[in-house]
């Protein structure tokens, strides 16, 4: 099923990129942040500020604050960047000046430092431009740090945690403006590459479908294992499985048709049948049988039909979140009226991007349609999963485990649809596991 859902919060740290195969990250980085409604401001001129100043800094410095547009959790716009690049230790004024998008519902401004050392940071602005042509500061609470001396960013979004190493506080200001500013202070920051999964380029290949291009990246040795991602999502996606599973396996990540890199300037109807053939092709090309497959959400409904329609390139089946179809007898009710509306909304566009994932919803609003009869024929040894708090309703999983001949099933307590993301050492584990058991 089509989830993507961000956590804003805990997802600043700025990358700076050094190759296509990598990014280079630095550890430790700590972030605060605040969400404003803006709805009634659309179309207003805004600016966002912030006074800060660092001490005591390292190479790895860098100060960056943010300024995001949200429309929902699913519908971004483009951001606002400032960035921080003085070696001094005096204080700066670091701002972003745009326009409210019409469409935005709400803004989320972020200050995001790195490196270690003493981060002081004073005075958060966010103004809006009135129609007499003034600048009119939006009230935000405990935005010149005075006050709240054991919770400085109350009121604030921060880290999940803070890194350790870290610690919040307010210290008096020494210059001519007087008062109290927040110290942010770092220490253990050090710098990790990661490898860019799903934009590897060095990895990265293509697999000619009749005019469609499907993306496949591979990554370590050993039985090949199939990743196949859900509805709106890509390879990106399972960048917390690959590293983990590619010390045992010879990792397969696909983007599948019409979604992540895969080329599709088709405009013809998709289905869960479409996208199994293209893995049996993709599979013929790289001279592969028996291949081991993972598929969350709507890539555990590819995997069944792998399973059932070519058993031949099916060696183990992993599927978590699947579903045989799109009735309120096997998806949450919420799911399935909002994937209604979200159809409605982008039928009206006319852009590439939004006739592309029409193509997907439809899909999703009609497929897959698989008889249960049909899981008596899957012969590959299968792992059932889902959360317990899932959009596909439990007694759905239960069914599907129970027609799929010494199937073994999971209902992850506490876990959601997205327990690859949320709770990855659990759900990597459980996949090993199943995984290294003999035949």
């Amino acid at each position: 099923m089509r989830s993507i859902k961000f956590n804003i919060i805990v997802l600043l740290t700025i990358f700076s990129l050094t190759t296509f195969a990598q990014t280079r990250v630095v550890s430790n980085s700590y972030s605060f942040g605040i969400i404003l409604k803006i709805e009634k401001f659309a179309g207003r001129d805004f600016r966002y500020s912030l006074e800060l100043k660092s001490t005591e800094t390292d190479s790895l410095k860098n100060i960056v604050i943010k300024a995001q547009q949200v429309i929902n959790d699913d519908e971004w716009l483009d951001a606002n960047l400032a960035k921080d690049v003085t070696k001094d230790t005096v204080w700066h004024h670091l701002k972003i000046s745009s326009k409210i998008n019409p469409k935005a519902k709400e803004i989320w401004l972020y200050a995001n430092f790195e490196g270690n050392g003493n981060f002081f940071a004073d005075n958060l602005k966010f103004e809006i431009k009135t129609e007499s042509g003034d600048w009119e500061a939006f009230p935000i609470k405990n935005a010149d740090f005075e006050n709240n001396e054991n919770d400085p960013l109350k009121g604030f979004r921060t880290n999940a945690h803070i890194p350790d190493g870290s610690t919040v506080g307010l210290r008096n200001r020494t210059d001519s403006t007087g008062g109290k500013a927040l110290l942010i202070k770092t220490t253990k920051a050090s710098v990790i590459f990661k490898t860019n999964y799903g934009a590897n380029k060095s990895i990265g290949r293509y697999c000619n479908i009749n005019g469609i291009k499907i993306y496949y990246e591979s990554y370590g040795t050993g039985k090949p294992l199939l990743l196949l991602h859900g509805n709106g999502q890509s390879i990106v996606d399972f960048n917390k499985q690959i590293p983990e599973l590619a010390k045992y396996y010879r990792v397969i990540a696909v983007d599948t048709r019409a979604q992540g890199k895969s080329i599709d300037n088709d405009s013809s109807k998709l289905s869960y049948g479409i996208f199994a053939s293209d893995m049996k092709v993709l599979l013929d090309s790289l001279n592969l049988k028996k291949v081991n497959v993972l598929g969350w959400s709507d890539g555990g409904n590819t995997g069944l039909i792998m399973a059932i329609k070519y058993p031949e390139y099916v060696g183990k089946l992993i599927v978590m979140g699947a579903n045989l179809n799109p009735t309120e007898n096997a998806v949450e009710k919420s799911m399935l009226n909002q994937l209604k509306k979200d159809l409605k909304m982008l039928q009206q566009k006319n852009d590439a991007e939004s006739k592309q994932m029409t193509r997907l919803l439809l899909m999703l609003s009609t497929e897959p349609n698989i008889n249960v009869e049909d899981l008596h024929t899957i012969s590959a040894k299968t792992l059932v999963l889902a959360g317990e708090k899932d959009v596909i309703k439990a007694e759905h999983t239960r069914l599907i485990a129970s027609n799929i001949s010494g199937s073994q099933l999971i209902i992850f307590k506490k876990e959601t649809h997205m327990i690859p993301n949320e709770n990855p050492l659990l759900f990597n584990e459980t996949v090993l596991n199943f995984l290294k058991q003999q035949m």
